[in-house]
């Protein structure tokens, strides 16, 4: 539309740095600063993992086991990152409260950022904290109706060869499940039936080839797992479980 137009000096050079970025493998989103989820605008920064269309499996799986929108809900989200998760729940379910816990400061920062830009702050409890610590349930005031989570599932040895946008510049606390990439999903297992009301429901975003696996940590742990739900890629990507 203005290829005859000359560039000005200023616009020239933002062009060129922003390029250098990108040709660099930095993300998108951390270029922009912000990444549509749901519909939703949401900031990010390095300090959280990008969000991703595979991870609106979880809203899709989520919002039909709260079916009446008008209930005061309780919500927990394990891992909160950017917050895409709960605060879109939120969005969604107008009376329900939400807490999330993260282990980073700053990803807890950026989550509140976002929401207060999307009008939930006020139904949202953000608390730093470390489920890989002693005594990490109890500042949460469980139980809740659904706990959602999107826990970092990458086998600690194949991080370095995923793809330099991943590898490089997305945060490896939200990267590292630990030697098979399983380590979070055996902590939310054991936790999970103090978490949840009796009927209550798991939610949780998996890596592909994990379902088997995941399936019999929580069914270990005395939980009634569901068949796993695909992405639209068709890979198996969300588990629900129920108390």
């Amino acid at each position: 539309m203005h290829g005859r137009d000359p560039a000005p000096p200023a616009v020239e050079e933002k062009l060129r740095t922003l390029t250098a970025r990108r040709v660099r493998r930095e993300p998108m989103a951390y270029i922009l600063g912000e990444r549509e989820f749901w519909g939703l605008p949401f900031k990010v920064s390095p300090a959280v993992l990008v969000p991703r269309p595979d991870s609106e499996t979880v809203i899709e799986v989520a919002l039909p086991l709260l079916a009446d929108r008008t209930r005061a809900w309780r919500l927990l989200d394990l891992g909160l990152g950017s917050g895409c998760l709960l605060l879109t729940l939120l969005k969604e379910l107008p009376n329900a409260h939400g807490v999330g816990l993260d282990v980073s400061r700053e990803a807890l920062a950026v989550a509140q950022s976002n929401a207060q830009a999307l009008g939930v702050a006020d139904r949202a409890t953000l608390l730093h904290g470390d489920w890989r610590e002693p005594g990490w349930t109890g500042p949460l005031g469980g139980p809740f109706d659904l706990v959602v989570s999107n826990p970092p599932y990458i086998e600690a040895g194949t991080i370095e060869g995923l793809m330099p946008e991943v590898a490089r510049y997305e945060p490896r606390l939200a990267l590292d499940g630990g030697p098979d990439g399983l380590d979070p999903y055996r902590l939310i297992a054991t936790a999970a039936p103090q978490l949840m009301v009796p009927g209550g429901h798991l939610v949780v975003e998996i890596g592909e080839g994990q379902a088997i696996e995941i399936t019999r940590i929580f069914e270990a742990a005395g939980l009634r797992v569901t068949a796993p739900v695909k992405d639209l890629g068709g890979i198996d990507r969300v588990l629900r479980a129920t108390h």
